[in-house]
């Protein structure tokens, strides 16, 4: 019982913080927020997880939710490594616009002796 408390607690602030958030999209958000309250659910529902294991082919509810968890991971690690090349590419292209727009000799520089 302890760790379902824990567990929810847990699920519960995540949940608040995307709720909160305003930067993501609506739809974002609304899918974050069914996901964690089937989230919760299984927390207080074990054997529902088991069901619906077992609907899939997989053995346990436990194994099935760490496949998810791991497909899941997976997909933000993509996610977020092509979200830090856009960002690259565009701090590249306003670092050589601002380098263009004033240029400088070395020894104008500032620091420069």
């Amino acid at each position: 019982m302890t760790i379902q408390v824990f567990l929810t607690a847990l699920l519960v602030a995540v949940g608040a913080m995307t709720a909160l958030q305003r930067t993501t999209s609506r739809l974002l958000r609304v899918t974050v927020l069914a996901v964690i309250a089937f989230g919760v659910y299984l927390v207080w529902a074990p054997e529902a997880a088991n069901r619906l294991a077992w609907l899939v082919g997989v053995g346990r509810g436990a194994d099935l939710i760490l496949y998810l968890w791991v497909v899941v991971t997976l997909a933000l690690i993509v996610f977020l490594y092509l979200k830090i090349l856009a960002l690259s590419r565009r701090f590249t292209l306003l670092s050589r616009s601002v380098a263009l727009s004033q240029p400088r000799l070395p020894h104008e520089q500032e620091g420069a002796q």
